[in-house]
C-alpha cells in the first residue's frame, strides 16, 4: 500500500515485463522547448525504459541520497505505507521472501515455504540469519513481526491483510506456520514487503513507543544499519558486513539521507554533486540531469487518478462524475505535465501491472474505451444536469509540480466548458492526513493523487472500493461490484480470477468513482560517478542501495 508523499497491491508467476506498455501511446522522444524543455546546446532527454546498467565493480566511502518526499514520521516498517518511509526501510529490514526484478518471490529470511493445503503455509526460516546486534533470528521473532501489525494501538495501515488469518505460530525453532480461514490469493506476496519485515521482539518491545523514532531505531538484519537520525536534517545508515547475503555484499559504506522537497533545491544538489541520487526526479530537470549523469526511468505500478470523496455533493451525480472525465486531457498531460514518461489510462490498473493472465487483462483493457478529452460533451452534460455547474473542490498535493499542473489543466478545460471546478492545494501533512482520518477530507469532493500497487496483482487495487473498505472514501456502494470482488478476493484459479476482476474493472470504470489519467515511470538520477542501479518500482520494498557502486 502505498501513496507517493500510494495504494497497494500480488505477483503470481509472473511471466515477463510489460516495459513497452508504458510509453506505446507516447513518444519516445520529449518536447525540447516549452516548460521545462532542453536549453540550448544540451541534448533533450529521452524516455526510454532502461532494463539493464553496468555492474557496480568498486567500493564507495559514502553518499548522500535525497528523500524527494521530505522527512519520514517513522521508521517502524509497520507503517511502511509511504514513499519515504518504505525506501529507507526496505535497504535495513528485511522480511520472509524479496521481490526480484520481475516481481517473483524469491528467499530472504524464509529458505523456503511449503503449502501442504490451500489453507496453511510452513515457512523455514534461514539458518545464521542474525539482527544487527548479533543475536540470532528465531521463529518467535518472525511470529511477533507478523502479529504485532494487528495491534490496534500501533494502527498499522496494514491490518487488514489478516482478514483471512486464523493463526499464526512458531512450531519450531526454524519454522512458523500460518493458518487462514479461507484461500487467499493474495496473502503470500505481503511477506515480501517492508511492513512485515522481521524486527527482534526483545528489542521493539523494550523501545514501545519509541521504536522507530530518531532516538531508538529498529532492530533488523538487512544490508545496512540504523546509525542515526538528526531530526530535520538527515537519517544515517551504516554497511551491515554480517549481512547473511554475502553474494549481493553492498559497495557503498554508508549513506546519509536527506529531505529537500523543493525541487529547484533538488536540481541546484544533484547537478552541484552535493547530493549523489534522488527517486521521484522532478519534470523540469529532466534535461539539465540527462546531460549531467543517469537519469533512467524504469517500469512502473503507478497511477495517477481522481478519486471522488464525498458524493453528497456534486460528485454523486453520475453525470457530473461523466462531465469532469470528459474534461481531462489525457494526452496533454502525458506530453505536457510528464514530457513522455506516463501513458494515458483507460483502466485503474495500469497494463505493467498485470502478473498473471495477462492475455485476459489486456484483452479485457484494449476493449475499454480509449481516454480522449471532449469538451463538446462535457457542455453537453452541463446543460442536461444542474448539477454539473455546482462548486466541485478538487484537492491534490501541492508538493508535486506535476500534480498541481495537471490539476490546472484539468480544472482549466473542465471550467471552460461550463462546469465551476476549484482547486484546493494540500501540503504533504494535510495530503498524508486525506488517507488517514475522514475529518481531513471535509471540504472537498474529489482528489487528485499519485498512487502505486506493491505488486502486480490488480485485484488489491480494485478491493479498496468495495463497500465499507478504508479506501474507498466517498462510501460509495454496488452489491454487483462487492460480489465480483468478493469472490475474487477467494480465487486461487488466476484465471477465474481475472474474469471476475475485469468484470468489476469495468463496472467502476461505468461509474466513475475513479477517473484515471496516466501512469508515470519510476524515474532515478544518480551521478556519472555511480552505477549499477536498475530503475524499477520495487525500490520501495527491496535493498537497492546494495546494487550501488562505482563503475
Amino acid at each position: 500500500m502505498g501513496f507517493i508523499v500510494g495504494i497497494n497491491g500480488r505477483a503470481s508467476r509472473r511471466r515477463a515485463v510489460i516495459a513497452a506498455a508504458l510509453l506505446s501511446a507516447v513518444p519516445l522522444a520529449a518536447c525540447s522547448s516549452g516548460a521545462g524543455g532542453s536549453t540550448a546546446g544540451t541534448p533533450a532527454f529521452r524516455a526510454e525504459i532502461t532494463t539493464e546498467v553496468a555492474a557496480a565493480t568498486t567500493p564507495v566511502e559514502n553518499l548522500t541520497w535525497n528523500l524527494a518526499t521530505g522527512e519520514p514520521p517513522t521508521l517502524d516498517p509497520a507503517q511502511s505505507a509511504l514513499e519515504n518511509i518504505s525506501s529507507v526501510v526496505g535497504n535495513m529490514c528485511e522480511a520472509l521472501f524479496v521481490y526480484d526484478r520481475d516481481y517473483e518471490l524469491r528467499p530472504a529470511l524464509a529458505e523456503a515455504v511449503e503449502h501442504p493445503d490451500p489453507l496453511t503455509y510452513v515457512f523455514t526460516l534461514r539458518e545464521g540469519a542474525t539482527f544487527w546486534n548479533g543475536n540470532p533470528v528465531t521463529a518467535e521473532d518472525v511470529v511477533f513481526s507478523i502479529t504485532r501489525i494487528l495491534d490496534p494501538v500501533l494502527a498499522s495501515p496494514w491490518a487488514a491483510w489478516a482478514a483471512n488469518l486464523e493463526s499464526v505460530t512458531a512450531t519450531s525453532e526454524n519454522t512458523v506456520t500460518l493458518t487462514l480461514t479461507r484461500p487467499d490469493p493474495l496473502v503470500e506476496n505481503f511477506f515480501a514487503l517492508p511492513a512485515f519485515a522481521v524486527v527482534e521482539r526483545a528489542f521493539t518491545e523494550q523501545a514501545g513507543a519509541d521504536f522507530g523514532k530518531a532516538g531508538t531505531g529498529v532492530m533488523c538484519t538487512g544490508p545496512y544499519e540504523f546509525s542515526g537520525w538528526n531530526q530535520g536534517q538527515s537519517i544515517e545508515l551504516t554497511r551491515n558486513d554480517d549481512w547473511w547475503n554475502e553474494q549481493a555484499a553492498p559497495k557503498v559504506g554508508s549513506v546519509t539521507f536527506t529531505f529537500t522537497t523543493d525541487p529547484a533545491a533538488q536540481i541546484a544538489a544533484l547537478r552541484s554533486g552535493e547530493t549523489d541520487g534522488q527517486w521521484i526526479i522532478p519534470t523540469s530537470a529532466f534535461d539539465q540531469l540527462a546531460a549531467t549523469g543517469n537519469l533512467l526511468f524504469g517500469e512502473s505500478l503507478q497511477t495517477v487518478f481522481i478519486s471522488g470523496t464525498d458524493l453528497s455533493g456534486p460528485m454523486g451525480d453520475p453525470a457530473v462524475r461523466a462531465a469532469l472525465r470528459a474534461a481531462v486531457d489525457y494526452q496533454g498531460i502525458s506530453e505536457a505535465v510528464y514530457r513522455g514518461i506516463a501513458a494515458p489510462l483507460r483502466a485503474l490498473v495500469p497494463p505493467s501491472a498485470y502478473g498473471y493472465a495477462e492475455a485476459t487483462y489486456q484483452q479485457a483493457y484494449t476493449s475499454l474505451p480509449e481516454p480522449t478529452q471532449n469538451l463538446d460533451r462535457v457542455a453537453e452534460l452541463v446543460a442536461q444536469t444542474p448539477r454539473a455547474a455546482e462548486e466541485l473542490v478538487l484537492a491534490y498535493f501541492a508538493g508535486s509540480d506535476e500534480e498541481s499542473r495537471a490539476a490546472t489543466a484539468i480544472a482549466d478545460a473542465a471550467n471552460q466548458a461550463g462546469m465551476n471546478v476549484q482547486l484546493q492545494p494540500l501540503t504533504a501533512a494535510e495530503f498524508g492526513a486525506a488517507f488517514a482520518s475522514p475529518a481531513a477530507r471535509q471540504g472537498f469532493d474529489a482528489l487528485l493523487s499519485l498512487g502505486y500497487l506493491d505488486f502486480p496483482e490488480p485485484l488489491a487495487y480494485y478491493q479498496f472500493f468495495t463497500t465499507g473498505n478504508f479506501y474507498n472514501f466517498a462510501g460509495w456502494s454496488n452489491p454487483e461490484y462487492d460480489q465480483l470482488i468478493g469472490q475474487a478476493l477467494a480465487t486461487v484459479d488466476d484465471a477465474r480470477r481475472a474474469e471476475l476482476v475485469t468484470q468489476a474493472q469495468a463496472l467502476i470504470l461505468d461509474e466513475g468513482i475513479v477517473i484515471p489519467i496516466v501512469s508515470p515511470a519510476t524515474s532515478v538520477y544518480y551521478g556519472p560517478e555511480l552505477t549499477g542501479l536498475v530503475p524499477r518500482q520495487s525500490y520501495l520494498y527491496t535493498p537497492w542501495l546494495a546494487e550501488l557502486g562505482g563503475p
